[in-house]
């Protein structure tokens, strides 16, 4: 294992990735079949992604019926993993941010694990909010430009209104679904909508009806960015409480830079 990676999980992370139990990970650990990193003076186990998923492809083949490799492949096309969160797909996070550093801070990972993963991925944002995200998009997924030829990544500015925003998303997964997409991700940087003219009113009644139909309905995990210097306070805690899927995880993982 690489002990300069940036990104270890914990024994209670790296078993909700890959939705076994922590006594199996220890039993593979100790018979030396998984590859783990002993940190601080209690020896603590500590996990690299690759390393588990190296092992999951690995044990997948050797036995394809085993009921924990079962549960293993399930539970990784049922869930993202997201600042060392393991998330469920369906849900509809938001997260706030107040620096031009903030804006990447999740987004970046968050669709540069989704095209190396294969899937649909989708950013919705303003052209110039588009560019930045973009460009260390490309530091991160050296196959982005690519990815947008092939509408892998799908660029979108917005609409000026909920209604259109709303069949758009709605036509999109479905088309994605059709054509055997079948795991999506949407990053939202949602000051488009300053940009467009609509009113907070529309964005939420927006916000509000993707939460309970299509975020539901598809297989997608969808993460909404609002930048606190262009939002006002009130606007902020109105996009919190269309996003309550946020508050099942530390919501300081979702306050950026």
């Amino acid at each position: 294992m690489n002990a300069s990676t940036t990104e270890l999980l914990n024994i209670k992370q790296a078993a909700q990735f890959i939705n076994v139990s922590e006594i199996s990970l220890r039993r593979w650990t100790d018979s030396g079949k998984l590859a783990c990193l002993r940190v601080g003076g209690r020896r603590e186990r500590r996990f690299e992604q690759q390393d588990l998923v190296d092992f999951l492809e690995k044990q997948s083949g050797a036995n394809p019926g085993s009921r924990e490799i079962r549960a293993i492949d399930e539970a990784k096309t049922t869930r993202i993993l997201l600042e060392g969160i393991s998330i469920n797909y369906g849900n509809h996070l938001c997260s706030l941010y107040e620096t031009d550093l903030g804006r990447i801070k999740l987004s970046v990972p968050f669709l540069a694990d989704g095209l190396r993963n294969g899937h649909k991925c989708f950013l919705l944002a303003s052209r110039r909010n588009q560019r930045p995200v973009v460009k260390h998009l490309m530091a991160a997924y050296s196959d982005t430009g690519a990815a947008i030829e092939s509408a892998r990544l799908v660029l979108c500015e917005g609409f000026p209104g909920s209604v259109e925003l709303y069949d758009y998303f709605e036509q999109q997964f479905l088309e994605a679904t059709r054509q055997g997409d079948h795991y999506i991700r949407v990053l939202g940087d949602m000051a488009w909508a300053i940009d467009k003219g609509i009113s907070m009113a529309d964005l939420m009644a927006f916000e509000q009806k993707y939460n309970h139909t299509l975020a539901r309905n598809f297989s997608v995990v969808s993460l909404c960015q609002y930048d606190a210097r262009r939002f006002a306070g009130t606007d902020i805690l109105n996009a919190l409480k269309t996003h309550e899927d946020t508050f099942q995880y530390p919501l300081s993982r979702f306050i950026g830079l």
